[in-house]
């Protein structure tokens, strides 16, 4: 494959080309295979991915284009390539908007506590121990552990390179009785080699399928009006990110925003932090897709929308001064914990068939495929109803565990309360 410089080289020959980026990612990959607690396979990998975005600006326009350079691609492949990148720009009709001028250059490497091989052997082990004293099993588990290293070039100067190291595991939790077979499936994603906690994840989830075995329907419990339902994971995610979303520059310029600068969206105060860099999360990245370094900006604050932030085309489009970036990490934190609810009568909402979420509406809820009813020591888990609600009026008096946790699925890497109380949901 081509080295960087020479595919900048070629750019810079056409004539077409008014500015370009180039991202290149070296990976270095150990995976294992189990089945059934055996490793039937394990493979080592090395890959090494080129994208490239030209722009081609015309009249007071800008459009820009994306493509991928293979290892197998001769130097006319790619001038062919650079050449249909401009043809497809010429199709966009993107008001004009620059690229970020050249700061200082992001030069980092990431010293690993250990290798790709023994992460992957310590991640097998914890989860091995997972399975002890356990009536359930794990059918099948992936271990993926990847070291990328990333070099980010700009026509306008930029010039970074940094590391990220990223651990994936995949396994299916099953479990048979009367009622008949059941699995569920898992999956896990980390920016970080150590204080995965596989053990304790793995061990709820053998608990999970167990339950869903024996799941009841809604008739099996007292359901009242207004039980707390507890939510956490990829829903968490998918609505706290759509708070960052409703402050992004693109929401404010396109006005499908519902708040702005100075409204409160919830009199139970919370922060929202926009950061780049974040210990363990996945998306964890000293710069945004244009180059640019970030710095952590916080948005909300004690629930008041204090912040907007966004990419340089937004930005521009805005008028912003200070440009702040697309960020990849969002942490909620600062919000006052009601651990008590927790204890009392509530439903815990374990997996959905398929979460939704109307942002214009603010609409969410879904098919529920695992929940559990709890009152104090009384646990029923539940299955086959669905829970729905409005998240712009749930969040006005919604409360919040101490417990903390990563969810790394998702528009954004998030960092806060593990769950989430809402008091008004439709349970059906």
């Amino acid at each position: 494959m081509m080295t960087v410089k020479e595919i900048t080289e070629l750019l810079q020959e056409n004539p077409e080309v008014s500015a370009y980026e180039v991202r290149e990612i070296q990976n270095e990959g150990k995976q294992l295979f189990y089945v059934m607690g055996k490793l039937e396979t394990g493979r080592s990998v090395e890959d090494r991915e080129v994208s490239v975005t030209v722009y081609h600006d015309f009249e007071e326009y800008r459009g820009s284009s994306s493509f991928r350079i293979l290892i197998s691609d001769t130097i006319e492949t790619v001038k062919s390539k650079i050449a249909e990148g401009v043809k497809k720009a010429k199709q966009v009709k993107n008001p004009f908007y620059p690229l970020p001028e050249k700061s200082t250059n992001v030069k980092k490497e990431k010293e690993l506590p250990f290798s790709l091989a023994e992460a992957c052997r310590n991640a097998a082990d914890e989860i091995a121990q997972s399975e002890a004293g356990e009536a359930a099993t794990l059918n099948a588990t992936e271990i993926f552990a990847d070291r990328n290293q990333v070099r980010f070039v700009s026509s306008e100067g930029m010039d970074h390179s940094y590391e990220e190291v990223k651990l994936f595991v995949e396994s299916i939790p099953s479990f048979s009785n009367a009622n008949g077979d059941f699995e569920l499936y898992y999956s896990d994603r980390f920016g970080s080699l150590t204080n995965l906690h596989l053990k304790e994840a793995l061990k709820e989830q053998l608990e999970n399928v167990q339950y869903r075995a024996n799941a009841k329907t809604l008739q099996a419990i007292p359901l009242k009006k207004d039980i707390p339902v507890v939510i956490s994971g990829d829903m968490l995610n998918m609505l706290m990110g759509n708070f960052a979303e409703e402050l992004n520059y693109g929401s404010q310029y396109l006005k499908m925003n519902h708040y702005s600068i100075g409204d409160t969206i919830s009199p139970i105060p919370f922060d929202l932090v926009m950061h780049g860099e974040y210990e363990g999360a996945l998306y964890s990245s000293p710069i945004d897709a244009h180059g640019i370094v970030l710095q952590s900006t916080k948005i909300v604050d004690q629930g008041k929308a204090v912040a907007l932030w966004g990419d340089m085309k937004y930005g521009y489009y805005m008028k912003e001064e200070n440009i702040t970036g697309s960020y990849p990490v969002l942490v909620m934190e600062n919000c006052p914990s009601e651990d008590e609810l927790l204890k009392g009568e509530h439903i815990e909402i374990l997996n959905f068939s398929a979460p939704q979420l109307d942002e214009s509406s603010g609409y969410f809820g879904g098919e529920v495929r695992l929940a559990l009813y709890k009152n104090g020591d009384t646990v029923i888990p539940l299955s086959g109803f669905s829970i729905s609600g409005n998240i712009y009026e749930e969040i006005r008096d919604a409360a919040y565990s101490s417990e903390t946790a990563f969810v790394n699925d998702g528009r954004f890497s998030f960092f806060g309360p593990k769950y989430m109380i809402l008091r008004h949901m439709t349970v059906h």
